[in-house]
This record gives structure tokens, C-alpha cells and sequence, in this order.
């Protein structure tokens, strides 16, 4: 494989230096797509047909492309805005440790986004379903960054939105109101269900970006930001806008 630059960066900074992102222009904010692997041989066969694959056999992964059938995937940067000589592009890197399971690790949640959507249409649910979704609740100066996250993704905590939501419901029919629920931190790394699959690609796009929203604001030195004043923004916004 060809060596490939695989990050660029953006002009916003703070204490510790710049932010650093994508050459596509996103955030890095690692992101692991969860597989079930039910026939991996298919699945295999199906990345081997993929002009944007490539087998990576130092690393034993496939890496996901942004040329070929990715090249319509819609980024901040295009593909013809990324200089030659920086192609191609690594989107993500697929690996499997176990014969039931892969993920896909991306750098952004715009790349988690569109895989999510562009590798269903070539997985069919026979070969593997996205079971899971673990994503870095954090953004990442130059001082900061690694080529490695793993130290990261071992620290992840699983997590339900779905018995968050019921929590919530309960405190407020025990007549608690948003401003007096107690507010508390993501983990650094959280993991919980996709739905992907019964529900589509909306919640989770709503989810994930809240998560970024809630890093930048971190990033920006707002550390006691949480998902509880990113909803209450959210709600003030659509008062005002009814004004």
C-alpha cells in the first residue's frame, strides 16, 4: 500500500493548540462501527469486489477508500477538492479479533454517518448487521492526537438511550422539571445499540451530533457542557423560533 496523509486541520484552537481534522474536513472524533458477523467469507467476498477496498495485510484489516464507489460519499471536502497527491484517502479500517464480530474504525462522525448508509447497501443482513456504535466523547489538538485510539475504545462504557429516555419521563412525571435534573457527564467513551436497522440513520445522526456539539464545546474550555444543557439549548431554540 501506498503511505497516505491521512489527517489535515482546521483553524480552531485552544490552550493546547489547533484542532486537528480530517483531510475530508471533520472533526476527528473516533467512531467504531459494531458488526454481527454471520458469514464472513461473504463479507470478504463482497470487499474483494469493491474498487475502494484494499487489504491491508501488515495491519490484517480492509481499508475503506475515499475513491471509486466512494468518491459520491458527501464530506466538507470532496473528493476532487483533495490534492492528488494526498489520494487516496483511508476513510476507515475494518477489522475482526473474533469470528462473530468486525468494526470499523472512523475518524469522524460524518464518515461513521455515511458508512453506516453506503455499506449496507453491499452487506446484506445474511452476511453481518451494524449491531453497535462506540464513539470518543472528546476532540483532539495536534498536541493531543494518536494514530491509535485503542487505549481509548478499551475504556468504553455501554450504554441504552432508549432506558435514558424512560429515566428521564419517570423524574419528570415525579414532577422534577429539566432545570433540576441532575445534570451528568458522557463517558469518555460510550457504547450503545445502532438501530440501525429498525430505525434508520435519523436518530442515530441526532445522536451522534449531539455528542460532537457536546465535545466542541469541551474542546472550547466549557467543560461543564452536558447533554442535558445541549437539550435545553435545543429547546430554547425551537421556543424562539415559534416567537
Amino acid at each position: 500500500m501506498r503511505k497516505r496523509l491521512l489527517f489535515g486541520h482546521k483553524s480552531i484552537s485552544n490552550a493546547d493548540g489547533k484542532l486537528v481534522a480530517t483531510v475530508t474536513g471533520e472533526y476527528v472524533q473516533p467512531v467504531r462501527l459494531y458488526y454481527r458477523l454471520k458469514d464472513k467469507r461473504a463479507v470478504k467476498k463482497v470487499f474483494s469486489k469493491l474498487k475502494c477496498m484494499d487489504y491491508d495485510a501488515s495491519r490484517d484489516r480492509y481499508v475503506w477508500l475515499y475513491q471509486k464507489e466512494a468518491k459520491k460519499l458527501t464530506f466538507k471536502y470532496s473528493y476532487s477538492a483533495v490534492p492528488a497527491e494526498q489520494r487516496p484517502v483511508v476513510i476507515g479500517s475494518f477489522f475482526s479479533e473474533s469470528a462473530d464480530e468486525m468494526y470499523l474504525e472512523i475518524r469522524s462522525i460524518e464518515r461513521a454517518l455515511e458508512g453506516i448508509v453506503f455499506f449496507d447497501a453491499y452487506i446484506k443482513p445474511y452476511m453481518a448487521h451494524v449491531d453497535s456504535i462506540s464513539v470518543i466523547n472528546k476532540l483532539f489538538s495536534f498536541a493531543e492526537h494518536t494514530m491509535d485510539f485503542s487505549d481509548y475504545f478499551d475504556q468504553e462504557v455501554t450504554i441504552n438511550p432508549e432506558e435514558s429516555a424512560q429515566q428521564l419521563k419517570a423524574d419528570l412525571s415525579q414532577g422534577k422539571t429539566p432545570e433540576t435534573l441532575e445534570k451528568q457527564s458522557l463517558p469518555l467513551v460510550e457504547r450503545f445499540p445502532s438501530y440501525f436497522h429498525e430505525d434508520g440513520v435519523t436518530p442515530l445522526k441526532l445522536l451522534l451530533l449531539s455528542r460532537q456539539t457536546i465535545a466542541i464545546q469541551h474542546f472550547m474550555g466549557n467543560t461543564e457542557y452536558t447533554l442535558h444543557d445541549y437539550m435545553l439549548d435545543i429547546v430554547n431554540r425551537e421556543i424562539q423560533n415559534q416567537q
